[in-house]
């Protein structure tokens, strides 16, 4: 399973959306990995999603959500691989992951 974080700033956009990025640490090639993630700014919440490429990942919360603001929020983060190996490596693996980072516009 891959290994993920957030980059420690993300972009706060004028129509309000967040432009999102991080790492994706994995032990072979792997492009079929999605992201879903909350950011987390007092009692605001909105959500995201997102998809690998190479070495890291990207995404964008969806608009018409919650206002936020520059500053520290909590981003959570849930990554889901399709395992697709005939004889055994079939299924969904998951890992999430939470940390601190900041908006910045």
């Amino acid at each position: 399973m891959p290994n993920s974080q957030f980059d420690r700033r993300a972009t706060l956009q004028s129509d309000g959306t967040v432009q999102v990025t991080g790492t994706l640490t994995v032990a072979e090639p792997i492009e079929d990995v999605e992201f879903r993630f909350m950011l987390v700014q007092d009692n605001v919440v909105v959500t995201g999603t997102g998809h690998g490429m190479g070495g890291g990942w990207s995404g964008a919360t969806a608009p018409g959500q919650g206002p936020l603001d520059t500053g520290p929020v909590l981003a959570i983060g849930l990554a889901v691989l399709a395992r697709k190996e005939p004889g055994g490596g079939l299924g969904y693996e998951t890992f999430t992951w939470s940390e601190q980072i900041e908006l910045e516009r």
